[in-house]
């Protein structure tokens, strides 16, 4: 099967987040007919193909997702996709793509030192997948020096490449808070415990926290995206209430820095109204810090294909769970532009386009030459 072909197939079969059963299925069966990597599955639904010269050198890890994105597609194609309600509104079809016309490559010419993984990650769009892979006792011998992957970006020119130093995306983490007081009559609310108040100052407290100037290092947002009080019953003063954020920042340690103080606040909050609080957190993403020295291979690999490419002014403010992968090593992510008049990610009309899959292949193999074959 062509790399193009396969993301096709993908864009008409695509499966949710730890649901990856069938595109994990078949990536083992295209990927063991090239017969020169080592399978294994890692962290559930992942999988890993591992290539091994035999001579020492630099063991280069690059990965690709291939989950996709609880929305319906509207878009009238011939591999549209065949789940209601499901699709591939992220790119990632067209991420793993690139990896397998990369994998095709490799075995028609393998490197001659070093080692390769090529990771093709399942769960990424809710924050799980690169923490289970990395979890996973049998990925513990991937031990890689260097961690390298790319994400579609709408809006900029097709294929051109998009870099930065240091951050490359935000750390995001979703919290939820749920208290739990004393229902009472509606007449007489003194006489319950009714969350409203603390709601209502929590929300006021995020705003205070948070710094929306992506200039500043101490960038921070906290954006409310569900509350709930009670229930329509107009007699009633109701005891539950619910209210959660998607907190964000450039700094893994700041982000974790300012949820605390939230939690403190609301902690307080109903400890002086002796209210019941529950507060927990998930779809956590680390932000991506780009290694200088992978820089510098990215770069050097720009170079000598003549590509065109810009630096980034700022961080993206989305998370990307593929920062936990650098978080103890050297690595980038960097971003292919998909087209300026490419629909935005996770846009009902977006689909990922084609012609990037021979670009992406192309960057990552002049990366793998540099550090294997240099």
């Amino acid at each position: 099967m062509e790399a193009r072909a396969l993301r096709h197939h993908l864009h008409q079969n695509p499966e949710l987040s730890g649901q990856e059963f069938q595109s994990q299925k078949l990536l083992q069966e295209l990927l063991s007919e090239l017969q020169i990597f080592n399978l294994e599955a890692v962290g559930g639904t992942s999988l890993i193909a591992h290539y091994n010269s035999g001579k020492e050198g630099t063991h280069l890890l690059i990965r690709a997702d291939f989950d996709a994105l609880p929305i319906d597609e509207p878009n009238d194609l011939d591999y549209r996709s065949q789940k209601p309600g499901v699709s591939h509104k992220c790119g990632h079809d067209g991420h793993t793509a690139i990896l397998y016309a990369v994998a095709q490559q490799i075995a028609s010419s393998p490197p001659q030192k070093g080692k390769l993984s090529l990771l093709f990650q399942a769960s990424e769009e809710n924050g799980q997948g690169a923490a289970k892979v990395l979890a996973d006792p049998a990925f513990a011998k991937y031990d890689y020096h260097y961690a390298y992957a790319l994400h579609n970006i709408p809006g900029y020119p097709l294929a051109e490449v998009l870099w930065r130093s240091e951050n490359f995306s935000a750390g995001v983490r979703s919290l939820a808070f749920k208290w739990k007081g004393l229902e009472t009559h509606a007449a007489h609310p003194w006489e319950g415990k009714n969350p409203a108040s603390a709601i209502a100052q929590l929300i006021k407290e995020a705003a205070q926290l948070e710094n929306q100037n992506p200039e500043d290092q101490d960038f921070f947002l906290c954006t409310p995206v569900y509350s709930r009080l009670g229930a329509k019953n107009y007699g009633i003063s109701p005891a539950q209430g619910e209210l959660h954020f998607t907190a964000r920042a450039w700094r893994g340690e700041y982000l974790d820095q300012q949820i605390e103080l939230l939690k403190e606040s609301a902690q307080a909050e109903a400890a002086k109204q002796a209210i019941e609080l529950e507060v927990s957190s998930f779809e956590e993403f680390w932000p991506i810090q780009n290694h200088p020295e992978a820089l510098q291979y990215l770069r050097e690999a720009l170079d000598k294909l003549q590509h065109p490419n810009q630096q980034l002014e700022q961080p993206f403010s989305w998370g990307e769970d593929f920062g936990l992968f650098l978080k103890n090593k050297a690595g980038l992510m960097f971003g292919l532009g998909a087209g300026e008049d490419c629909k935005v990610l996770h846009h009902p009309e977006y689909d990922f386009p084609d012609s990037l899959i021979e670009e992406g292949a192309k960057l990552f193999l002049q990366l793998i030459a540099l550090h294997l074959d240099g």
